[in-house]
């Protein structure tokens, strides 16, 4: 995770019903940004941005703004377990039957039990990570070092 000071001293071509937007500051010119559904920041602007990946705007963890309180994440914890959840549900049958049509119960129940373990440490990673973000830009915010700084 990078944490990043975006300066965002002129906003342009907003669509805030989508969130997208772009922006020019001193690192130059970034079209087509997107943080969330209706987030825009406004022209002058400096905000602290956590990047699963340095300045690429598509891996986008979380952001805090000065006013706010607390940090926000692009897509909420729960979204993300429910996701996970979700995607779980759809291919479990098919392993679980096919594992038991082809090698027996025995290899069913191994298999139910690799995806119960497997679901647990995904949805544990999850919450791990969305905590990690929340501090970090929590912790940067009161650091208020110079724009670009890695945390």
């Amino acid at each position: 995770m990078h944490i990043q000071r975006i300066d965002f001293d002129e906003v342009f071509d907003a669509a805030p019903g989508r969130g997208d937007f772009s922006f020019r500051n001193r690192d130059g010119v970034r079209y087509g940004v997107q943080l969330g559904r209706g987030v825009v920041p406004s022209s002058g602007a400096s905000w602290l941005v956590a990047f699963g990946r340095p300045d690429d705007w598509s891996s986008v963890l979380g952001w805090a703004a000065p006013g706010a309180a607390a940090a926000t994440l692009r897509e909420s914890t729960w979204l993300s377990l429910l996701s996970g959840a979700a995607t779980l549900a759809w291919f479990a049958p098919f392993l679980v039957f096919g594992a038991g049509y082809f090698f027996g119960i025995g290899a069913a129940l191994a298999v139910l039990l690799v995806l119960g373990c497997w679901g647990g440490v995904a949805g544990w990673r999850i919450v791990a990570r969305d905590r990690a973000v929340r501090r970090a830009l929590m912790r940067a915010k009161t650091l208020d070092g110079p724009p670009g700084v890695g945390v």
